[in-house]
């Protein structure tokens, strides 16, 4: 090939005005053929392009592995917190029906060990008791049913909360 074509198609390649078919002649020339010295220099570059030609090749797979690969370490992390969660949750649990069983015990103990308390009857016959009795026993009731109304309407949030949350999950992990 002609040295002085291939040092003007070097000249516009440098300068970005040469065509897809000019690069290939270019290429072929440097790859196939003996070259003079003082293209020796250009010579190693084309074989380098060449080179990283082929790299690209290679990695054409390589984002779309690296994509999955992040969303299974993601998905398996998510995994993990919830069940850390859910286990500190039942620990929390634990501890908490622990310590309201002993405020519970130790409530008790003080109230029957207590030396100074004395008992005073309030009432001056059984009818006038049993009567106190089955007041304050309709306002416990009361309290009762009305803490039992709360806690089924928080049970009831509680729920649509989760629902909610599990149908973002799915959407984040679809």
């Amino acid at each position: 090939m002609n040295v002085d074509r291939i040092n003007q198609l070097l000249e516009r390649y440098y300068n970005a005005e040469t065509t897809e078919a000019e690069e290939k002649e270019l290429k072929r020339f440097f790859a196939e053929e003996e070259v003079p010295a003082h293209l020796l220099a250009e010579k190693e570059m084309f074989l380098q392009l060449q080179a990283s030609m082929n790299e690209e090749a290679i990695s054409e797979g390589l984002e779309e592995r690296l994509s999955e690969a992040i969303d299974t370490w993601e998905a398996q992390e998510q995994r993990t917190l919830k069940i850390q969660r859910n286990t500190r949750i039942r620990h929390l649990q634990w501890i908490g029906s622990i310590a309201a069983s002993m405020l519970i015990v130790v409530s008790f103990g003080w109230y029957l060990y207590e030396p100074n308390h004395t008992r005073k009857d309030t009432c001056a016959t059984p009818e006038e008791a049993y009567m106190e009795a089955q007041k304050a026993l309709t306002q416990f009731s009361m309290a009762l049913n009305k803490g039992m109304e709360q806690m089924e309407v928080l049970q009831t949030t509680t729920k649509r909360v989760e629902i909610n949350i599990q149908k973002q999950l799915n959407k984040i992990n679809e």
